[in-house]
């Protein structure tokens, strides 16, 4: 477009440059441009899973969330107002390492009944009635975005007297190993720590520490540095799965957990809609206690 005349050429450039200035300190789009430092790739993590342990067995993981082997991925929501302020990662850490628990006191006759809720609300109503019914007292291991989406559920087993586990947020391993992804950093494994107990906390009122249970089993050394100086001194492993998630029908499901368990075993289900774990768990805790078993929290087997 031609300028009228008698605009002076002295004005026309005064204009140009000011929109060259604009747009090269990036205010002509509103916002000052900020450059984005590169993330820096973690340390490799030495390995070190717990002897005896049975891991699931790895998938390819969500592009955005991994998740609970057999069940659906869920994007995980921002995180909650309520979540506490993380501390510098670089802060020195304090307290023990977490100690990885598979087994209880081997010569007592007492089990613990542990439930992963990581994506669908699947069949925890259920088993939550079967509990009460059976008077059995079990643990929880949820991940945040699970109690985040299903709050009725989270009140519900703790007002009925079950132990709430911290299952991370996103169900993402903390080592990388059954994912293929980078080990996550000591900062990252916090936030997932710390946002999971914020929101169970504000649900339910009540504490997930002092017990961990690793997505996929997947813990080594600094796994157990790094949530023990968070305050979870037990991580909760498992003796028995029942590799419900697997497959496996409801009457294998309970020939394979009688035939395995042993005295002070913890023992892995999954709430899941693809497992029969909920349909298997009558005739698994009859057998059980047919067997003289008592059925414990991980905390109080942890404890001796």
């Amino acid at each position: 477009m031609r300028l009228p005349a008698r605009y002076p050429r002295i004005a026309l450039f005064g204009v140009t440059s000011i929109l060259v200035l604009l747009v090269a300190s990036g205010r002509w789009a509103g916002s000052p441009v900020v450059a984005t430092p590169r993330a820096e790739a973690p340390a490799a993590i030495a390995s070190g899973i717990a002897a005896g342990a049975s891991a699931h067995p790895t998938e390819a993981p969500s592009a955005l969330v991994p998740r609970e082997v057999g069940e659906v991925a869920r994007v995980a929501p921002a995180t909650p107002a309520a979540a506490a302020p993380l501390p510098d990662a670089d802060a020195t850490a304090g307290g023990p390492p977490s100690k990885a628990v598979e087994y209880g006191d081997r010569a007592r006759r007492r089990v613990a009944l542990t439930f992963d809720a990581g994506a669908d609300v699947g069949y925890a109503a259920e088993i939550l009635d079967i509990l009460a019914r059976e008077r059995v007292v079990a643990s929880f291991g949820l991940t945040g975005a699970w109690a985040e989406q299903n709050p009725a559920l989270v009140m519900r087993i703790a007002a009925e007297g079950h132990q709430l586990i911290n299952h991370t947020w996103s169900h993402g391993s903390f080592t990388g190993l059954s994912t293929g992804a980078a080990p996550l950093t000591r900062a990252q494994r916090w936030e997932e720590l710390d946002r999971t107990e914020a929101v169970i906390q504000r649900i339910a009122g009540v504490s997930t520490r002092p017990t961990f249970r690793p997505p996929y089993g997947d813990v080594d050394t600094s796994v157990l540095a790094d949530v023990g100086a968070r305050g979870y001194t037990v991580t909760a492993m498992w003796a028995v799965d029942s590799a419900g998630w697997n497959g496996l029908a409801a009457p294998a499901i309970v020939e394979r957990t009688l035939r395995l368990t042993s005295p002070g075993a913890i023992l892995i289900f999954h709430v899941g809609s693809q497992s029969q774990d909920a349909a298997a768990l009558p005739a698994m805790i009859r057998g059980l206690r047919e067997g003289g078993y008592e059925f414990v929290s991980v905390a109080a087997l942890a404890a001796g």
